[in-house]
């Protein structure tokens, strides 16, 4: 019989899932992959920590009691390739995790790619601060065998994660747990305005932070296609705490991810993190920041760092 309305077909739906959170679509990966003591994952070692919030990262293994290996990372937080290389070749790694720290794609992605394609191990891209960049006119998340997102972290929801399967050999049965209200939200928002806004955002502050003495940006410039979270800066002059503090008495908000490390990852084995998370702030640019703002907060901040 030919019907006047069609039947839903899978065929036609995309491999994406809600949660209540990214890190909830995490910790569904790592059991479909069936990760264990044995069947290890290689992680970075720059994951934090908060009281509130937990490790968004670790908690989710340390909850299924998945064994985990560290790589070291750069100072722009980018890949050792040569430590990764070393690592991902080992029996007992069976994925690993990619983290786009701040929405910027990680320098050498495609080589980890290729690297975790040439042995044989999962690749899972964590995109919770990507939430529309790309790379190569390709969205990121849609590299690796398969990506979770953050919505909350982009846009003004209390809740909602993505995950997204791109290996076809994957079978996840997956019952969708996702608020309304965030689904709505998620429909309606202007996706390209609001990454337009931070870009620009992100541009303006680049642009007028040079005058500051004892602070720099975390990155020297803006990739094209990236939209950025927010805007890390390495504060060099005075301490981090006193510096986020003192903003904050003057009515500036921010955040330093990640002010404090899961305790897992050592200083004496990882020095370069630790030295980013002691020194990091990264400062507003979404789309509610204007340049007034911008320039209100560069202002307060050169005070203090003068004072």
């Amino acid at each position: 019989m030919i019907r006047k309305k069609q039947k839903l077909n899978g065929e036609y739906l995309k491999k994406e899932y809600f949660f209540p959170r990214g890190r909830d679509a995490f910790f569904k990966v790592m059991q479909v992959l069936k990760l264990n003591k044995k069947n290890k994952i290689l992680i970075p070692s720059y994951i934090g920590l908060s009281q509130k919030e937990g490790s968004g990262v670790y908690d989710p293994i340390a909850k299924l009691g998945t064994g985990y290996e560290f790589y070291k990372l750069n100072e722009d937080l980018s890949v050792n390739i040569k430590d990764f290389t070393d690592k991902i070749i080992r029996k007992d790694i069976r994925a690993a995790l990619i983290i786009h720290y701040f929405g910027f794609c990680q320098n050498n992605f495609d080589v980890i790619i290729n690297l975790c394609k040439k042995n044989g191990k999962y690749s899972i891209e964590d995109c919770a601060h990507a939430f529309n960049s790309f790379s190569n006119d390709k969205k990121l998340g849609s590299f690796g065998d398969f990506s979770f997102y953050s919505i909350h972290k982009f846009l003004a929801t209390e809740d909602g994660g993505i995950l997204s399967v791109n290996n076809n050999t994957c079978a996840i049965p997956i019952k969708d747990s996702i608020s309304e209200k965030t689904l709505q939200i998620l429909y309606k928002s202007d996706i390209e305005k609001i990454s337009k806004i931070r870009i620009e955002t992100y541009k303006y502050v680049q642009n007028n932070i040079d005058y500051i003495k004892g602070v720099h940006p975390f990155y020297k410039n803006l990739p094209e296609g990236i939209t950025p979270i927010n805007f890390p800066i390495i504060i060099e002059k005075k301490n981090r705490n006193y510096v986020y503090f003192e903003l904050l008495k003057r009515g500036i908000e921010t955040v330093s991810l990640y002010h404090t490390l899961i305790p897992q990852i050592k200083s004496k084995d990882y020095p370069i993190s630790h030295y980013i998370s002691s020194h990091i702030l990264n400062l507003p640019i979404h789309e509610d920041i204007t340049h007034k703002d911008i320039d209100m907060i560069l202002k307060e901040l050169n005070n203090i760092l003068e004072n």
